[in-house]
């Protein structure tokens, strides 16, 4: 009880601590009954024979056996108290310990900003005896050597428990070694990964595991077994099993390189989200603020309305626009410090400015993924409105705390030193999932929870206005430029997609013969901007040359689509007007009528036609008119067209302006 009300650990249930005592004397008497003499501490029993005693105690009371709920909330409680007393009571070493847990035990070595800090390693788990204490002599040395994060200590443990612990303990292996022979060693291993293949490794029998997932266990196998090799004389001393020192080359090629061959080309596909797609979700962030059980009115993109309960998140609601309105990693922003905004070096900030994509402050991040990268990024006023009404919220509902960071953990975290976990961000986004029954044009689910995509959004819109691939590359955070590029080459297939899909009109509106396909290629291969038109694109072969001016109009290597209708249409109004402007003026100067045989009225009224033609035709094409609508005619971009994120960060920024529900 002092240490929760010390650390601000948790509450503690008055009727459960209660249970867990009589369970704790339960324990103890069978204890004296079984060695003669009362336990020295609660620490001399083990933490399932106090759980075990609880559930007798409980079905002796009450004649039945506790719900789900009760038994966990019991089990947690005493594995909770259990851990404290045995890290903090006794001298052993915390690598020694079968449970790691980071909040019981600061002498584990971690970051000063750790995303998996509420993440146990369970190195008990593990079976059979020689590999638990491998794995445990091999995390503890990579944690000590900064060779492993925490976050995949935790994940490493848990895998080599579910896998090859699982594996090894089926096939009754009991020596690291497993082989002497390199053949019989290799066909074990080929045996493991028919193993991980079938529907017993699976979590649920018609889940199997992925081929990324399967990379990743042989993966994490193989360098296990590396390092043990090079560390084989402090292995066998560290575990006190000898025959860790029978370990040879063999072990650090356990597979062949057949099993290796295709694992290379497999490359995750990115995607994000586009403008009307984020619109919509952004709509729903309201829902997701809302206090529990509070009714909140939603129009529909169809124009249909509807009444929704608040799910009462209002910290999930900012991180998720915070993540919209960056491309932030989502825990680069669940660990923000409380006090996250820097002033712009040499820049004044400005007050009342009615830019919203003017950058007013520079966001101090938590940069835990790439090391020597600079964790700050200029942001505009909105990501400055967002951040103040966080801080707000938190003296309004937590006065008396203090915190460490922006948003924090609302469970077993009374003192608000630890951020919040992504698995209850996670969780909130789920719930959120659950209830929205968005799409995307395709028909596929809209999924708050696929967070990710939201930085692979902002990239490409940045990309798509022309940001520099290394201004790119520095605002995510990347370490090296290849990354960056994969959002490059997203967006090129983006462009080609948009360009391809629109059918391409010829002067005076005729069919163009050339397919869309080779329209693309021919005016990405020339390369030269002045094949690039404002309102289409010059077939021009590129060795030659043009000497029209700007009679492209009219001419036969003139293309365009129904992405430059606006511009087509303020060209036909312009044009119109210019020749009535030029009528008057020479009528003033002359006294007499500019007749239609004027050789500059002539050229004038052939663009007019052109124009009116080419409208109409693209009038009578079009199935369902772009609503936005771009040039191709910007340096080294040949053609730029309508890319479906474009506006996305505009909304986010509209979602995060306070005027904006005025």
């Amino acid at each position: 009880m002092w240490l929760c009300h010390h650390e601000g650990l948790r509450r503690i249930e008055p009727s459960v601590l209660k249970w867990a005592g009589q369970a704790l004397t339960a324990a103890a008497a069978d204890y004296r009954n079984t060695h003669g003499h009362q336990p020295t501490s609660i620490t001399d029993l083990s933490a399932a024979t106090i759980v075990r005693h609880a559930m007798l105690v409980f079905e002796k009371r009450n004649a039945r056996l506790p719900s789900p709920g009760a038994r966990r909330n019991v089990t947690h409680l005493i594995e909770h108290l259990h851990l404290y007393l045995s890290v903090r009571t006794t001298d052993t070493d915390w690598w020694a310990h079968d449970t790691w847990d980071l909040r019981a035990d600061p002498r584990i070595p971690q970051r000063e900003h750790e995303p998996g800090h509420d993440q146990s390693v369970k190195i008990g788990a593990i079976t059979p005896d020689w590999l638990r204490e491998g794995v445990r002599f091999w995390l503890r040395t990579a944690l000590d050597a900064e060779l492993l994060r925490w976050s995949s200590a935790v994940e490493r443990a848990r895998d080599m428990a579910r896998h090859f612990g699982a594996f090894a303990t089926e096939h009754g292996y009991a020596d690291p070694a497993l082989a002497d022979d390199p053949a019989q060693l290799r066909l074990i291993f080929t045996a493991f990964t028919e193993y991980l293949r079938s529907p017993a490794a699976a979590a649920t029998p018609d889940k199997p595991l992925t081929p990324s997932a399967i990379d990743a266990t042989q993966s994490y196998t193989q360098v296990f077994y590396t390092f043990m090799v090079d560390h084989a004389p402090e292995a066998a001393a560290a575990t006190g099993n000898p025959r860790w020192l029978a370990l040879t080359d063999a072990h650090t090629r356990l597979w062949g390189p057949a099993f290796r061959a295709r694992r290379a080309n497999r490359v995750r596909e990115l995607s994000w989200y586009s403008t009307g797609e984020l619109q919509q979700m952004l709509a729903y962030l309201d829902v997701l603020a809302a206090d529990r059980g509070t009714l909140v009115a939603l129009t529909h993109p169809d124009g249909t309305a509807s009444i929704i309960k608040g799910l009462g998140d209002p910290q999930a609601a900012r991180i998720w626009l915070l993540q919209a309105l960056t491309g932030r990693r989502a825990s680069e922003i669940l660990m923000l410090d409380h006090q996250p905004l820097q002033p712009i070096p040499g820049a004044e900030r400005p007050t009342d400015s009615d830019d919203p994509d003017a950058f007013v402050a520079k966001l101090r991040y938590q940069q835990t993924k790439v090391d020597d990268v600079t964790p700050t990024i200029l942001v505009e006023q909105a990501v400055v409105n967002v951040v103040t009404e966080q801080q707000r919220w938190l003296t309004t509902t937590y006065p008396g705390l203090t915190p460490k960071y922006l948003f924090i953990g609302v469970k077993q975290n009374l003192a608000g030193r630890r951020p919040r976990p992504y698995a209850s961000y996670n969780l909130s986004l789920a719930k959120l999932d659950n209830i929205h029954g968005l799409t995307d044009a395709a028909g596929n689910p809209l999924r708050f929870t696929q967070t990710h995509r939201l930085r692979h959004t902002r990239a490409t819109e940045l990309l798509n206005d022309g940001v520099p691939i290394h201004v790119v590359q520095r605002y995510l955070g990347h370490k090296s430029p290849e990354m960056t590029m994969r959002y490059a080459s997203t967006l090129a297939a983006t462009a080609e997609a948009e360009f391809l899909k629109h059918k391409k009109i010829g002067a005076h509106g005729v069919e163009i013969a050339i397919s869309p396909s080779d329209i693309l290629d021919m005016t990405q291969l020339s390369a030269r901007t002045d094949r690039v038109l404002p309102n289409g694109v010059c077939l021009l072969p590129p060795l030659k040359t043009c000497d029209k001016g700007n009679a492209c109009l009219s001419c036969g290597h003139f293309a365009t689509d129904i992405t430059h209708a606006a511009e087509l249409r303020d060209q036909h109004t312009k044009t119109a007007a210019l020749i009535e402007l030029r009528r008057q003026q020479y009528r003033q100067r002359t006294g007499r009528e500019l007749t239609d045989d004027n050789v500059w009225i002539r050229e004038r009224l052939r663009e007019l036609n052109s124009l009116q033609a080419i409208l109409e035709r693209l009038a009578a094409d079009a199935g369902t008119p772009e609503s936005a609508i771009s040039g191709a005619g910007t340096f080294r971009r040949l053609p730029l067209h309508v890319i479906a994120t474009r506006g996305a960060h505009d909304s986010a920024l509209r979602k995060a302006d306070p005027r904006a529900d005025a």
